[in-house]
């Protein structure tokens, strides 16, 4: 059985979506025979770095697009991801095609579709995977012949005869509550501070970071971390940020292994997302020992299960949830996180999954297409539209 798993964000960008990648791949190398193709970085053992149009290459600065100034930005952003995974899908084609895979497993929409519109090239036909990253319903799915779906939610939207599911999962060993760390002695935070951590893409229209600086510049004594990548809202969140909070707020970029260094120096953590397909952040605070505030969606009650939701597209909700905390809440949210995410997420226990749905996957019969009276009408009407049309144009 091999595998080749696809990610091409994975070293231009870093997310919880290329988290998971990553985790996934780390988690299985040793196991099973996975390659892992990604965006950036360096190629090594059984990890290939495919050419591609970077999201964030220089040549897609002057991007124009037709739509409200409203939600230029967030097609903009739309934009630079679908190049980037449109370049890398067809400069891998060439070595998935030598490399003869059984399962190839797909981390972007666009590149999930070139890849199983190619699959007839394929000497062993592969099964393509696709993990529903977006929280797509089933009519929205690109072509695959398998979901991997990462909350019971998400999969009772998605398509049954596809779906399975496979939650998100943190290595306890990285993310735990005994993390010791200097980081509020490193950034002048006094050691006696409400510390709240948000972790995300420091923009407006996903993580909504404008929202979380707004609620919590009203409550004197709480300071903000905010750890992310940067976008093009960035500048603007920042400069609202040192307006509002200008002692308070410390904006950082941080790879995934710094990570629980930040979140060992805060108190609480928030996401001011109204919705998320998973959100691996969640459960990396959860196995920390942080009391999670998140959008009060069923996705989300079904993910954090123990945590406080709330309307996050309300104003002074926020504000209300923190200044509301007491000390016993946020010691019981603090006790119970680590136990959810040992007993629901812990990478080590999916390990067993997922081998043995890639094998169920292997076994399967793959899927070409097959000519039928249906596309035989399809091509029929074309043809006479075709020649209509030069007939017209004579």
């Amino acid at each position: 059985m091999k595998i080749a798993l696809l990610c091409s964000g994975l070293g231009n960008i870093n997310r919880g979506h290329e988290v998971f990648a990553r985790d996934l791949f780390d988690l299985l190398r040793h196991d099973v025979d996975i390659t892992l193709f990604k965006g950036g970085g360096t190629n090594s053992e059984k990890e290939l770095v495919i050419d591609n149009v970077s999201r964030r290459a220089t040549c897609l600065d002057h991007i124009k697009v037709t739509t409200s100034p409203k939600w230029a930005d967030s097609v903009r952003e739309q934009e630079r991801e679908r190049i980037e995974a449109l370049t890398f899908a067809y400069a891998a084609l060439k070595p998935l095609l030598e490399g003869r895979f059984d399962i190839i497993h797909c981390l972007e929409r666009d590149v999930c579709e070139v890849i199983y519109a190619f699959r007839h090239f394929f000497q062993t036909t592969p099964r393509v995977v696709f993990s529903n990253g977006g929280t797509l319903p089933a009519r929205d799915l690109p072509s695959c012949d398998f979901v991997q779906e990462h909350s019971d939610h998400n999969l009772a939207l998605s398509n049954p005869n596809k779906a399975f599911m496979i939650p998100h999962g943190v290595d306890l060993e990285r993310f735990n509550p005994d993390i010791e760390t200097d980081f509020r002695a490193r950034h002048g935070i006094p050691d006696n501070a409400f510390v709240v951590i948000s972790v995300g893409t420091i923009c407006y229209w996903h993580k909504r970071m404008d929202y979380v600086i707004q609620e919590l510049a009203e409550i004197d004594d709480v300071y903000l971390i905010i750890a992310g990548q940067e976008s093009d809202d960035s500048p603007a969140i920042k400069n609202l940020g040192r307006e509002l909070m200008p002692d308070r707020l410390l904006f950082v970029t941080l790879s995934h292994d710094e990570l629980p260094q930040a979140y060992a120096a805060a108190d609480v953590f928030v996401l001011g997302s109204l919705f998320e397909t998973f959100g691996i952040v969640y459960i990396e605070a959860l196995a920390m020992g942080l009391p999670v505030i998140c959008t009060n969606h069923q996705n989300q009650r079904s993910i954090v299960k123990q945590g406080v939701f709330i309307d996050m597209a309300k104003p002074g909700a926020l504000k209300q949830a923190i200044k509301s905390l007491t000390p016993s809440q946020l010691q019981a949210l603090s006790e119970n996180g680590p136990a959810i995410a040992r007993e629901h997420y812990d990478l080590n226990k999916l390990r067993a999954r997922y081998i043995a749905e890639y094998e169920r996957i292997s076994s399967s019969q793959p899927r070409l297409p097959e000519w039928n009276w249906r596309k035989q009408i399809i091509s029929n009407t074309k043809n006479v539209i075709r020649q209509t049309r030069k007939l017209l144009r004579v």
